[in-house]
């Protein structure tokens, strides 16, 4: 399998993990942290956003990376990150080294691969689902197996 459709694969698995996580929280919307929960699940779709327009040359001066989004606006704009995602990497496959230029929030120029960029996404997501899973715990809700080998074995 090349590397454009390793990332491919991730990005099926990051949407299929984010549908999981909203589920369980559509299931749980009244525990103690839920609005942190959702807030962290905003931050996956507002930093996605955050890179798929430093890698676009587009201005960040929109973007939040914390936003204000309730649960079905978080989980509409990752749906429609998603396909951006992966129409980047479909078109680009032969680009995937290519250097990305930006300037992170504290306004430090960086260099980064394409690729690098696009790993770095995922394993994001997965940090925050993470983050949000042990919220779940904590409120004695068993949190949906979100692990790439739970959406193998589906998938």
């Amino acid at each position: 399998m090349e590397s454009a459709d390793h990332l491919l694969r991730l990005f099926e698995y990051d949407n299929w993990a984010n549908e999981q996580i909203l589920l369980s929280l559509q299931d749980n919307l009244s525990f103690e942290e839920s609005e942190k929960a959702v807030e962290y699940l905003a931050h996956i779709a507002g930093s996605q956003q955050m890179w798929l327009h430093r890698i676009k040359g587009k201005s960040l001066g929109d973007i939040k990376i914390w936003p204000d989004y309730g649960l079905p606006e978080a989980l509409q704009n990752l749906k429609t990150l998603n396909q951006q995602w992966k129409q980047l990497i479909s078109t680009g496959q032969d680009n995937l080294d290519k250097i990305i230029s930006y300037t992170n929030s504290k306004g430090i120029s960086y260099e980064t691969t394409l690729s690098d960029i696009l790993y770095h996404v995922i394993i994001h997501g997965q940090h925050h689902r993470a983050q949000i899973a042990k919220l779940l715990r904590n409120a004695n809700i068993d949190p949906p197996a979100t692990d790439f080998i739970f959406f193998t074995r589906t998938n």
